[in-house]
């Protein structure tokens, strides 16, 4: 009998422990089910590889590249693009019940790295992104951070490509840099002066909601930590606890890129990723930085101008957007 107790409040204790682990390794707010949404071995793993021309002249900085891709070096089954001065490739998985796209982009030059515009600010129409991407010789697009809709009209110092568009404070939104050597630099809610170390440096810059991964550390979202206007932020600007479809940009290393583009629940029951659980999947595909940009139907991912998410099972309603983030080939 004295032995059957001693079992038994071993066993308690083990589950104790056991629950404990698990609250100090998910961040608080982050779903249930956020647990076990992924293993190591779910994810894609990218090994660098080296491109032919690592150092073309740079390009003309603007909103279109200047040279078309070349139709014989896309990959089959939409898996990717490569010649002498990019590399792309596009890994799909499947975690839980949710599609994920994982686009790996390494370039030769930051300048291949664009943006561009519906219409020039401050306009504020949009379009949809395959509409954007017409014309401009875009290998791999994806959906920026619509600056300029009627929400975030007044919010944001913007650049792109290396031109001051707007200069106000972020306000509740943090901002991401990428400076002309393609490197991310992420500051939580910028004020204008914060620019000032960057200025002559900025290639493009992006105000949109929050920071999933800043100089390799993953942001926790713990709603007991914020104050009301961070917790109204996540909770009505975001929907952050809830699931959608989620699209991020990452820097892993100097010129390469991850772009993780994630389904929801127009695709599949329960589908789509807390922001909670889209800062862990990108901290864990090994993002230095990752910033968060516009989701749910204004989520998107195109090669070749050609939307690559969403096809299987389309939106009802998708959202047109202001704006994209591109790469272009450097080869003549």
């Amino acid at each position: 009998m004295m032995a059957t107790r001693k079992s038994a409040l071993l066993a308690v204790l083990m589950l104790f422990l056991a629950a404990s682990l698990i609250i100090s390794v998910f961040p608080a707010g982050a779903n249930a089910e956020s647990d076990d949404f992924f293993t190591m071995e779910d994810l894609p793993r990218f090994e660098p590889v080296e491109l032919e021309n690592p150092n073309p002249d740079p390009l003309p900085l603007g909103d279109k590249g200047p040279y078309e891709p070349k139709e014989e070096n896309f990959l089959a089954d939409n898996s990717g693009y490569a010649d002498s001065t990019i590399y792309v490739q596009i890994e799909e998985r499947k975690l839980r019940n949710t599609l994920v796209y994982f686009t790996y982009v390494q370039i030769a030059d930051p300048s291949q790295l664009r943006t561009a515009l519906y219409k020039p600010y401050p306009s504020t129409s949009w379009a949809l992104s395959n509409k954007i991407a017409k014309g401009r010789n875009t290998i791999v697009a994806m959906n920026g951070d619509w600056f300029a809709n009627k929400d975030n009209k007044g919010r944001g110092t913007i650049y792109r490509n290396g031109e001051l568009i707007r200069e106000k404070k972020s306000g509740l939104f943090d901002s991401l840099i990428i400076d002309m050597q393609g490197d991310f630099h992420i500051i939580p809610h910028a004020e204008i002066e914060d620019f000032a170390p960057y200025e002559g440096n900025i290639m493009h810059s992006f105000c949109f909601t929050c920071a999933l991964v800043v100089d390799g550390e993953m942001m926790t979202f713990d709603r007991s930590e914020m104050d009301d206007d961070a917790q109204y932020v996540m909770d009505h600007v975001l929907k952050g606890y809830g699931k959608a479809q989620r699209s991020v940009l990452c820097q892993l290393d100097h010129l390469t890129y991850l772009i993780i583009t994630s389904e929801g629940p127009d695709q599949s029951k329960n589908g789509g990723f807390s922001i909670p659980e889209i800062a862990r999947l990108a901290h864990a595909m090994g993002a230095q930085n990752a910033f968060n940009m516009d989701g749910g139907s204004s989520a998107a991912l195109l090669l070749n101008g050609a939307r690559v998410n969403c096809t299987k099972t389309p939106l009802p309603n998708p959202r047109a957007i202001g704006d994209i983030i591109f790469f272009v080939t450097a080869e003549p």
